[in-house]
């Protein structure tokens, strides 16, 4: 990143390091006096409101301390035991796993399987210039923000759903903490712990894990190729009423399979038939090659409600996610939303505005994209070369899901890939039954490694 975009360290930021430093290096001990605030504000010519600052964030570290009539001393650190934390191969691989320990390994070696892009495909420099633009903005307030979301950014949301044939207004958009949230928020204002919710098979694993969770019966309905097999759902709806149908049309996490337009329109008449909802998850349809007709376009959001996020396609880093759908059921999604959690942080929501308005926002996306087409290109070659089936090719996204020749358990396969280091996410993460499977879910942005591919041709040869 082009170091003039980020900020340079205030004075009090300035202090605070170099006395932290000394800490830590041992060239201030335990119990060391640090010099007052007005001599120190002297020797550095600042004022003494700075140097005061500056020792109020070093104690609210727990560095130091002031004594009344004293002055300010070094902390003498409690000696504690090391944490063990359990090597990666220590892991077990159960159906909660990967939720459980994905974020935690931050130097895993081989993230083959988790679920995000790496931070340098994302313009930093552009998260930075906004980050800078809202810290000089004076309208910035200390208080709850709007229970809708940030105005401007609903408002820009709502003429870029209206360019994509989805009737939103801007009372009718709501932004939530990433699509997850919005997920749970839909289930718990639509549906009571006990109804049957359908759901993609195989499907995201947090939301299963989530609805789970809550109380809801889950069924899965199968995919293929061209999404959801219309056959099946229809005879799912002869033996259950679902509430709902959750389902992720395009790139979808974690088969990487979009809705054929056939596809798209059969759930849609199945829907009208047998009274349910359908909860679009439309949370990588920004990647998508070209423009696809969403379920809330073909609907007109009379049974759709439509859930989009920028963390793909902006940074995950922001957790801004959104909603919209018919004016009683947002407002019912409100009511839950501020039960959870309350208003979402308008900080991120102004960080995001300020990105979407960035003239180079649309060229990075291409960038994104084609970046993108490319790895599953190269994925594919790689998994026919060592004789890997695929669900599907799809052109873009995240995701492929694939299985060895021999159809071992991916369970068994993911162990044997912690001991080289290698995270893989094995099939049954994504069963609403967890049942076994011999699938596991790759992400492309991250296999261009040749270890990973020497491990699984050598794992299928022994």
């Amino acid at each position: 990143m082009d170091p003039d975009i980020r900020p340079a360290l205030t004075r009090v930021e300035q202090i605070v390091r170099a006395i932290t430093q000394a800490i830590t290096s041992g060239s201030m001990p335990p119990g060391s006096r640090l010099p007052s605030i007005r001599s120190q504000a002297k020797s550095m010519g600042v004022s003494p409101f700075t140097v005061a600052e500056a020792y109020d964030r070093l104690a609210a570290n727990g560095l130091v301390a002031s004594r009344r009539g004293a002055g300010v001393f070094v902390l003498v650190r409690e000696q504690r035991q090391p944490r063990q934390t359990p090597a990666l191969a220590d892991l077990p691989v159960d159906e909660h796993w990967l939720l459980r320990n994905i974020y935690r390994q931050p130097a895993q070696r081989i993230p083959a399987g988790c679920g995000w892009l790496p931070t340098d495909w994302y313009d930093e420099a552009s998260q930075w210039r906004a980050i800078r633009a809202i810290g000089r903005d004076a309208s910035l307030a200390a208080e709850y923000g709007d229970p809708l979301g940030f105005a401007p950014l609903r408002q820009h949301l709502v003429r870029a759903l209206n360019e994509r044939d989805i009737p939103a207004e801007s009372g009718g958009v709501v932004l939530t903490q990433g699509a997850s949230s919005a997920l749970s928020i839909a289930a718990a204002a639509i549906a009571r712990p006990g109804d049957t919710l359908l759901v993609d098979d195989p499907g995201y694993c947090n939301l299963l894990s989530s609805l789970s969770y809550q109380g809801f019966n889950i069924v899965g309905v199968p995919w293929n190729e061209q999404g959801p097999d219309t056959c099946a759902l229809g005879e799912l709806l002869t033996t259950c009423r679902p509430r709902a149908y959750f389902t992720n049309p395009w790139l979808q996490n974690p088969t990487g399979a979009s809705y054929s337009t056939h596809t798209a329109h059969e759930v849609l008449k199945l829907a009208e038939r047998h009274d349910f909802l359908l909860v679009e998850d439309n949370v990588s349809g920004d990647l998508c090659p070209r423009p696809l007709p969403t379920l809330a376009a073909l609907d007109g959001l009379e049974r759709v409600i439509h859930i989009g996020s920028f963390s793909k396609s902006l940074s995950p880093g922001l957790r801004v996610g959104f909603f919209t759908a018919r004016q009683e059921l947002v407002d019912l999604m409100v009511r839950v939303k501020m039960m959870y959690g309350m208003t979402t942080p308008e900080i991120n929501e102004r960080i995001t505005l300020e990105m979407l308005r960035d003239g180079r926002q649309r060229r990075q996306l291409d960038r994104l994209r084609n970046r993108l087409a490319a790895a599953q290109f190269s994925c594919a070659e790689q998994f026919a070369r060592i004789g890997w089936t695929l669900f599907t090719r799809p052109e873009n996204g995240l995701f492929l899901l694939a299985r060895p020749p021999h159809g071992q358990n991916s369970v068994e396969l993911a162990s044997r890939a912690l001991q080289a280091g290698i995270l893989l996410a094995p099939g049954s993460l994504f069963s609403p039954r967890r049942e076994a499977s011999s699938w596991l879910r790759f992400n492309v942005a991250y296999c261009d490694c040749a270890a990973l591919w020497t491990f699984l041709a050598q794992d299928q040869a022994l």
